[in-house]
């Protein structure tokens, strides 16, 4: 049963995966995240300005009449020379995205794609999945000291941070961090980098917790549409000794997805696996139930897929079926390596054998 839980959440995880890839969710997470570090969620953002709000937040370091209203910390940040290409092909100006204010943290905001340009989850797909803490903090400092010809000193990029106008965000922060870096450069480049890290694990975090409904949802359906019933896999395991025989050999061959693997090259594996469990005796799919095999039983269509029964009490066995279901929906929670490796604990457990006497018996 282990087994068969194991491959169940990982083959959902995989078609999670798979979706995330689809609706570009990672870069849609990263930029928010990106966006509520820099700019507290505030107002807009359009990647379209990515280019020009770089140049606008230079000129108001620089103390030339600052826009109105004040360019995004974000974009500018994603339109200077570090992170405009990072991750993705050509410019992230490319990139016709709008986010709208942030209504909750954690929570995705409104995002309008040109449709000139592609399709909302086309242009997620092209952002950026991830950025790390140094680049992060490079392109920072790089927006900071606009002057090619400036030393980048503390003393400069404390004037420059003066510079910006009040009230945004993305100032208060900069002043923070450089007063905690006892005009050390390096120092404030490394709080800078842990600012960053800090937050993105946050970001982390609401994007697990958004992914963990889509994993949940997609295992529900795949589970139905296999029909993986966990009482009736559990009595024939226990009922047949060859099938369980026969899938614990698969079960000691079975590996969970390594990291980095590609999600088609797993979810092959997976479904060989899956397989080779069916092919062993598992009862998985909606075929004919041996009940209504057996030599002149009458079943209907309900009968023969196991939802119902020939013999009567028709009901408790469609609960049955149900109870069953949300058994193995309820074991995707853990999630696939849970599983495997409690899998493996077992495996090893059994292979070790009894505890040898001692010299003495």
């Amino acid at each position: 049963m282990i087994f068969v839980f194991g491959v169940t959440a990982a083959l959902a995880s995989v078609f999670t995966e798979l979706i995330a890839r689809l609706i570009g969710l990672r870069g849609a997470y990263l930029l928010n995240g990106l966006r509520e570090l820099v700019d507290g969620g505030e107002g807009g953002t359009d990647l379209r300005n990515a280019e020009s709000d770089y140049q606008s937040m230079q000129k108001l370091i620089r103390g030339i009449t600052p826009p109105s209203p004040p360019p995004s910390a974000t974009s500018a940040l994603l339109g200077g020379p570090i992170l405009s290409n990072q991750g993705v092909a050509g410019q992230i100006s490319s990139r016709k995205l709008t986010l709208g204010p942030t209504t909750s943290t954690g929570r995705l905001p409104k995002m309008k794609a040109d449709r000139q340009a592609g399709s909302l989850w086309s242009q997620r797909r092209n952002l950026p999945s991830y950025i790390s803490a140094k680049s992060f903090a490079e392109a920072v400092i790089d927006l900071l000291v606009p002057n090619a010809a400036d030393e980048t000193t503390m003393t400069t990029i404390q004037h420059n941070i003066d510079s910006l106008p009040a009230g945004i965000p993305f100032k208060s922060s900069m002043q923070a961090l450089v007063k905690n870096a006892d005009n050390d450069v390096s120092r404030f480049r490394t709080a800078v980098e842990r600012w960053y890290d800090d937050h993105m694990s946050r970001v982390s975090g609401w994007y697990k917790r958004h992914v963990a409904k889509i994993t949940l949802a997609a295992g529900a359906i795949l589970i139905v549409l296999l029909n993986i019933n966990a009482l009736t896999i559990g009595r024939t395991l226990y009922s047949d000794s060859a099938v369980s025989t026969a899938v614990s050999t698969v079960a000691a061959k079975s590996t969970n997805c390594p990291a980095g693997q590609n999600p088609q090259d797993c979810l092959a594996n997976l479904q060989a696996q899956l397989s080779a469990a069916a092919a062993a005796g598992v009862p998985v799919g909606w075929g004919t139930v041996r009940d209504c095999q057996a030599l002149g039983a009458r079943c209907n269509w309900m009968d023969e897929r196991g939802l119902f029964s020939r013999h009567g009490g028709s009901f408790w066995q469609f609960v049955l079926v149900l109870v069953g279901i949300l058994l193995v929906i309820i074991a995707i929670v853990p999630g696939a390596q849970f599983w495997f490796g409690l899998l493996s604990k077992i495996g090893t457990l059994r292979s070790t054998g009894p505890k040898p006497a001692g010299a003495g018996n």
